[in-house]
């Protein structure tokens, strides 16, 4: 019961965080929307800025594991496999109703200046996402699927870049197809044109 109660409170916090924002969501509204006790909720987490952390770290681990996952799927091709990562990321964005599409950019800028473990947290995801994507990308290099005339490493930075714009532009415009548009016209700048070194 306990660790139900703390991953209730987690998803009950990132809802409301995305929704009303950290600044504005209260102890008090965790409590009342999770049917959770005050007594438990500090039980689990003793700061609002300490349950805003196992927030971001439900996240990442969920998301971080997923790819790794992926990496060991060789027997399907690495577009498929990273297109299923990105499925994943739709899906959950249609079940928060198109809110916080980017929930590591939006915890992040919402965060206390002094909440310095979310923002390393927030940075490792970063890190580890770009990391998984570059070692998909060469594997696709490798097996023949992605054309051979770009760094993985650079095609990485540029797919991470364009999905985390494409889901700020998702939010902004209330149009989830703009993510998929974007994730399909990357995979065939990649198959059919090079991604220059500089």
């Amino acid at each position: 019961m306990s660790a139900r109660n703390r991953e209730q409170l987690i998803h009950i916090a990132a809802r409301l965080f995305l929704s009303k924002g950290f600044k504005y969501t209260s102890i008090e509204d965790v409590v009342s929307h999770s049917g959770v006790s005050r007594s438990n909720l500090y039980y689990h987490f003793a700061s609002k800025e300490e349950l805003l952390y196992a927030v971001v770290d439900f996240w990442g681990n969920r998301y971080e594991s997923a790819l790794e996952i992926s990496l060991s799927q060789r027997e399907y091709r690495a577009q498929e496999r990273i297109e299923n990562f990105v499925a994943l990321l739709l899906q959950e964005i249609d079940a928060r109703g198109n809110k916080g599409n980017c929930p590591f950019i939006a915890m992040y800028q919402q965060s206390p200046v002094e909440a310095e473990d979310v923002h390393k947290r927030v940075r490792h995801f970063f890190v580890c996402l770009h990391q998984l994507i570059a070692e998909l990308i060469a594997q696709g290099i490798s097996s023949g699927e992605f054309r051979n005339e770009g760094s993985a490493e650079q095609s990485a930075y540029l797919f991470v870049s364009s999905l985390e714009g494409s889901l700020v532009l998702a939010e902004t415009m209330n149009d989830i197809t703009i993510v998929r548009t974007t994730t399909d016209a990357f995979f065939a700048m990649l198959k059919q044109s090079s991604v220059q070194r500089t």
